[in-house]
């Protein structure tokens, strides 16, 4: 007789009723031990050994110093808070990490958004144009990050928002940093995404839905309130199928490097946002509306050489 093995759904459901840190400590583990990523295990050891000493106040590393292998690692955070999260980013670093000390990354490519190359699918601006959503900025920036950090079904219920993150980012988002917006159908929360504005520039962090398209919507009015707040670009970090699609393209670290330089530095829009209600329609035409356009930003294009799928394919990085 036949013995019928689990199926991966039914693992991954297994694994998300663990207590968080059991099921984190595990699944990063096996995260590091995915083939391709073995090689990044001596590295890692070694820089761990270098800044821990130095753990108990917040380090800066610079980011052209980052690792070929893994790709983009800089260093350990050390004692993070909120004006050296804001530092390290204008520096073009950002905080990533599943288990163990928290990390700075800064890999060779960034994906980012020059406004006016945003893509909108037809039904996310149908939602728009009907009102379908109510739709708020920093109303439940906590809600957001958790939603965010919830496992999804049929995904490895593995997380890089972790609790120590989510406080980091809520003293963010008290002191006028990071941002949520928030899709409610009636009462209920239903999509969003969070990140940090530093400067004139966002990073957007993650996002998340329980309704089909509420995610995008949550990303369509974003973007178009930032580029309407005279925002130059939007950070995603590394590349995925959806970000391409909505327009989003990869660049050089030196070329990213050099945007923060001019746009990270100039004064933000620090305080609690509010969604305007001209913006919440679904008219936008990103290619049309003022703002800053790419041609402004790098007129001579991106020396990157490969698309988004080929980060995905056959160039797709060792870390991710």
């Amino acid at each position: 007789m036949a013995i019928a093995l689990p199926d991966k759904s039914s693992i991954f459901n297994g694994l998300a009723k663990l207590p968080f840190p059991v099921r984190q400590s595990l699944l990063g583990l096996g995260y590091m031990m995915v083939p391709r990523r073995r090689a990044t295990l001596a590295p890692l050891l070694k820089i761990a050994l270098r800044d821990l000493p130095r753990s108990g106040r917040p380090l800066l590393p610079d980011s052209a110093t980052a690792l070929a292998v893994p790709d983009g690692l800089c260093g350990l955070t050390g004692r993070l808070d909120v004006q050296t999260l804001l530092e390290g980013y204008a520096r073009g670093m950002f905080v990533h990490n599943h288990v163990g000390p928290m990390k700075w990354w800064a890999p060779e490519h960034r994906m980012v958004l020059f406004f006016e190359k945003m893509k909108i699918e037809k039904r996310a601006r149908r939602h728009l144009r009907d009102g379908d959503f109510r739709i708020t900025f920093d109303t439940a920036f906590a809600d957001v990050m958790r939603a965010c950090a919830e496992p999804r079904a049929g995904h490895t219920p593995l997380t890089w928002i972790t609790p120590r993150l989510q406080r980091l980012f809520a003293e963010a988002h008290a002191a006028g940093h990071a941002h949520s917006v928030e899709i409610w159908r009636g009462e209920e929360l239903v999509g969003g995404v969070y990140g940090l504005a530093v400067g004139k520039v966002f990073f957007a962090e993650s996002q998340f839905f329980t309704v089909d398209n509420a995610s995008k919507v949550a990303v369509a009015v974003l973007y178009r309130h930032l580029q309407h707040w005279g925002f130059a670009f939007n950070d995603s970090k590394h590349a995925t199928r959806f970000l391409s699609d909505a327009g989003m393209i990869p660049i050089l670290r030196d070329e990213f490097n050099a945007l923060l330089a001019q746009h990270a530095r100039l004064p933000g829009k620090v305080g609690r946002w509010q969604a305007e209600p001209d913006l919440l329609g679904g008219d936008w035409k990103p290619a049309d509306a003022k703002g800053t356009h790419m041609q402004d930003l790098l007129p001579n294009g991106t020396a990157c050489k490969f698309t988004a799928l080929d980060l995905l394919g056959e160039h797709r990085s060792n870390t991710w």
